[in-house]
């Protein structure tokens, strides 16, 4: 003997249909809350790359002087005046992540604070 399973009613399938599209609206939702969240400013943004190359240098050579810090830190600014993804900076960071990036007490830690 089989079972015949009775055909979805009209409710269960637009209860499915709301569920499946609620599940999409949250998943979409995060690009479109971050557009109009507060972002740095590019001032910020250099300020970010000077600390997270200000933790790399120190994490190969914690005693280096400042002025070897000073050049790297110059160099990393000059090579990111035409790094597009450096440039975006401005676009894709929240205030929040760059506040976490910046209170960070390592590299890692810096890298965790970004998306």
């Amino acid at each position: 003997m089989s079972a015949v399973t009775p055909a979805a009613t009209r409710g269960e399938v637009i209860a499915t249909l709301v569920i499946v599209g609620g599940l999409a609206a949250i998943i979409a939702s995060g690009p479109v809350r971050r557009r109009f969240v507060e972002h740095p400013s590019p001032e910020e943004c250099v300020a970010l790359l000077d600390r997270y190359v200000e933790h790399v240098v120190r994490a190969a050579d914690p005693k280096v002087p400042s002025g070897e810090l000073s050049s790297r830190q110059a160099q990393a600014r000059a090579l990111s005046s035409t790094d597009p993804a450096f440039a975006r900076c401005t676009t894709t960071l929240t205030r929040k992540e760059a506040a976490c990036a910046m209170q960070a007490n390592n590299a890692d830690e810096f890298e965790r604070c970004l998306p």
